[in-house]
């Protein structure tokens, strides 16, 4: 019996501690509550930098005070508040003050231009080209050529802008498995070829390597339609 006292409530504590705990689990929710009131959030959607620091940060001040007895109470509402007015006065600053918005919250960031991969903008963003192009995919994008422009937004979703049908451009495919395919130039016959690295394209074969980013694996660029 006392084996299992340990396990489920602790050596120093009594069976009474779990009224107590759920008191205080109780006094904690509605001080979340408050705070998610206070900053304006109606529902839980994708969160800001901002907003993500402060979540971490009370994570501690708001579940410990829960079910450590030796935790009080006050110390963490002092703390959560003292972070809440930190919060409100940043986020305050970052709308009047715009450069310092863009450093905390970072901007929206263009990676591919008419069916071309800005690889350095790319890189800066954290993202490798497998993951880009799989997000592509989820967008129903077959090749690049049916993108008009991609951008990287501030809360990292990417969002996407299409060609028309008409204006539809060659582009490199990006199904599955495409980066096994790259070849040389010299393996692929005469024809519209796409950069497997960048989607630069070239109406008749290239020589070498691609005077864009420097890669010399290629794929026979795709011009078909989407289809949503």
């Amino acid at each position: 019996m006392d084996d299992w006292q340990r396990i489920l409530i602790g050596d120093d504590r009594s069976w009474t501690f779990l009224l107590e705990t759920a008191g205080r689990s109780a006094f904690m929710c509605v001080v979340l509550l408050l705070l998610f009131k206070l900053t304006g959030k109606k529902e839980v959607r994708q969160f800001s930098v901002l907003e993500l620091i402060v979540i971490i940060g009370l994570g501690s001040a708001a579940g410990d005070p829960m079910f450590y007895r030796d935790v009080p109470l006050l110390p963490a509402v002092v703390a959560i508040l003292v972070v809440l007015l930190l919060y409100r006065f940043l986020n305050q600053w970052t709308n009047r003050v715009p450069r310092m918005g863009d450093w905390v919250e970072g901007t929206v960031v263009k990676v591919l231009d008419k069916g071309v991969v800005d690889r350095a903008a790319l890189d800066k963003e954290g993202l490798s080209l497998e993951e880009f192009f799989g997000d592509l995919r989820t967008h129903h994008v077959e090749h690049l050529g049916q993108v008009k422009a991609a951008h990287v937004e501030v809360d990292g979703d990417l969002s996407v802008f299409f060609q028309a049908d008409e204006d539809v451009l060659p582009g490199l495919p990006i199904h599955v498995g495409w980066a096994q395919e790259l070849r040389p130039v010299a393996l692929w016959p005469d024809g519209p070829l796409s950069c497997g690295s960048c989607g630069v394209r070239r109406e008749t074969a290239p020589i070498g390597k691609c005077a864009n980013c420097g890669s010399d694996g290629w794929l026979p660029s795709a011009s078909f339609k989407r289809i949503a």
